[in-house]
């Protein structure tokens, strides 16, 4: 047990002063008395009150003198420390990301909880630690440097807010890593629902996920049908119990459409809206389920006017793929099956070629390609053939919103890798697809037939056909406009001509600084819209922020416990100094009652 004040001990001169005063002789008192019986008594008291003679036993003499000590133990702030909790700086790293938003609670998301706990564990810290306090999402902020005072560092601490930025405490560690050699001895404390290492820094993870129930509102898309307008979303249950909600259509603030969806634990659905009109130039789709992270149930698209993007497909039959590239606006489609006409077709100059288990000779120099189930061409060639596999979705911009997919082929080329491509498929790490970019044409390679495969049948068919023709097109399809909290959004405005300017979702206006740059301020969910006042007219377009898919889920989650090496600890809760003067206090306050019921009863 420690101390935080020692000035208090001076205080123990008291207890001299209470053995006197009992010392003392009081002023004798004459006591008529109707009967002898009593005289043997009042000689006694006589007797103890001669001066200066041996102290007798006195129990309310011990009781003050054991309240006085009490008293002083109080003024001096005894502890205990815990293990690191004695280090000259203390670091607090809290994870705002837009996971820590989730309700751990009825009303107390994760982040409130960190703030509580963190709270607690400086003022808990002894006097004269120094502090620092860092928050942490996609990037790290320090928020108070080396201070010594308690009372900042709370308030700090208290103006943390969830961010909708996707992220965890790595970004915070990564500062605390670069900052603790200028201590001497530090203590660093990470509030996460995220797994994070802790290698090279001495302290511990306070573990703040918990399970909870939510649905998710995943992408939102639209396109056209047949000259009409058709949206379709994917909307997944990451919970541990199905769930039935409502999925409603807006156009602006009209409700357009309302679909009543039941999902299974786990599961994944692709919803249409079709047969509605709308004048807005935005739509959102909103779930009405009561979960724990209400930010992702509802995700934007924007509806704009775009150029038509040539497009000649060359296949002998592939309805699947004709169904889906139907769903997307803007693209208008040469169909044909004659390979060995394609330089006449291409005569025509088209924006986008797709090849479905043909190729012509010579390749197009201009334009575009998606290149589907051709064993090889003058730009890359197959390994070898894999028979009888399955097909999962690696991380990249055609497999957003996808992740976790997978799907059978009875048959599938294993391709070597060019320098200009990026595998998105892959069977068992032998690439089954890739897509990049080779002298400004953007090439995408898919290794197999898509009648030999289930994907069709899966619900993210189209939203995968969706990203490749994104991709691919040319023009401005809808990925330009649709972007995650955080992501940078590239502004080419026209050069003498007024600033563009930046319309935020809650009507807040932005001149920005230059005619092009990088726009970064999206981290406020909704829809967009940047403009620019030219010779012709104002130019506008809009442009839609959502929710990161990543955050509605987290999968990585810290694991209380330690590392074989030591290096990751886990904990519950926050350890650190127990300061024990309230329950010192509360038993001399014990002490005066029982030395005043003594006194009574005397």
């Amino acid at each position: 047990m420690k101390f935080l004040y020692l000035w208090p001990l001076f205080l123990l001169l008291l207890i001299p002063i209470i053995i006197l005063m009992y010392l003392l002789k009081q002023k004798a008192v004459e006591t008529p008395v109707s009967s002898l019986f009593l005289w043997n008594e009042m000689y006694h008291n006589a007797e103890s009150n001669t001066p200066w003679e041996k102290l007798k036993k006195n129990w309310l003499l011990i009781l003050q003198i054991i309240t006085l000590i009490v008293l002083i133990l109080a003024l001096c702030s005894p502890y205990f420390l815990s293990a690191g909790a004695g280090a000259d700086h203390a670091v607090i790293v809290i994870d705002n990301s837009a996971s820590m938003g989730t309700l751990s609670g009825e009303d107390e998301s994760r982040l409130d909880k960190a703030i509580e706990e963190a709270v607690t564990y400086v003022r808990n810290l002894k006097a004269g630690t120094g502090i620092s306090v860092v928050s942490s999402n996609e990037k790290a902020v320090l928020l108070y440097s080396n201070g010594e005072d308690k009372s900042q560092a709370i308030d700090k601490i208290k103006e943390i807010k969830v961010s909708n930025l996707a992220g965890n405490a790595h970004a915070g560690l990564e500062m605390v890593r670069s900052m603790q050699t200028q201590w001497d001895s530090v203590e660093t404390v990470c509030f996460t629902d995220t797994n994070v290492s802790m290698e090279g820094i001495e302290g511990y993870v306070i573990n703040m996920y918990d399970s909870v129930e939510n649905v998710s509102v995943d992408y939102v898309g639209h396109g056209l049908n047949n000259g009409e307008l058709v949206v379709l979303s994917k909307v997944s249950n990451n919970g541990s119990e199905p769930v039935t909600t409502d999925v409603s259509l807006y156009g602006g603030d009209k409700l357009l459409q309302v679909k009543t969806l039941t999902m299974e634990a786990g599961a994944g659905e692709v919803l249409y809206f079709d047969g509605f009109t709308t004048e807005s130039d935005g739509v959102r789709v909103e779930v009405s389920a009561q979960d724990a992270l209400k930010a992702d149930n509802v995700c934007f698209d924007v509806l704009s006017d775009r150029n038509v993007t040539k497009v000649l497909f060359m296949t002998e039959a592939n309805l699947y793929l004709e169904k889906a590239l139907g769903l997307v606006e803007g693209i208008e489609i040469t169909k044909s099956t004659d390979i060995n006409g394609f330089e006449d077709f291409a005569k025509d100059g088209y924006d986008l070629y797709i090849f479905d288990g043909m190729i012509p000779a010579t390749l197009p120099t201009e334009g575009n390609m998606i290149i589907m189930n051709v064993d090889s061409c003058s730009e890359f060639s197959s390994v070898e053939v894999l028979n009888g596999v399955m097909i999962e979705t690696v991380n990249h911009t055609v497999t957003e919103y996808l992740e976790g997919l997978s799907f059978g082929v009875s048959q599938a080329y294993n391709y070597e890798l060019p320098v200009w491509g990026e595998s998105f498929l892959t069977s068992q790490n032998d690439c089954v697809g890739f897509i990049g970019t080779r002298d400004e044409q953007t090439i995408c390679v898919l290794g197999f037939d898509l009648h030999n495969s289930d994907l069709p049948l899966k619900t993210e068919f189209p939203v995968l056909v969706y990203n490749i023709i994104n991709e691919c097109a040319t023009n401005g399809l809808i990925g330009e406009t649709v972007f995650q909290a955080g992501d940078t959004v590239t502004v080419n405005g026209k050069l003498d001509e007024a600033l563009p300017e930046v319309t935020f979702p809650d009507g807040t206006k932005k001149q920005l600084s230059d005619y092009r740059m990088h726009f970064t301020d999206t981290e406020e969910l909704g829809i967009y819209y940047m403009s620019q006042n030219t010779e012709k007219g104002e130019n506008i377009t809009g442009f839609a922020v959502n929710f990161p898919v990543s955050e509605s889920t987290v999968t990585d989650i810290p694991i209380v416990g330690e590392s074989d090496d030591g290096a990751d600890v886990v904990k519950d809760s926050v350890s650190g100094m127990m300061n024990l003067r309230n329950w010192v206090i509360i038993l001399a306050l014990l002490l005066l009652g029982v030395e005043w019921i003594a006194y009574l009863r005397r």
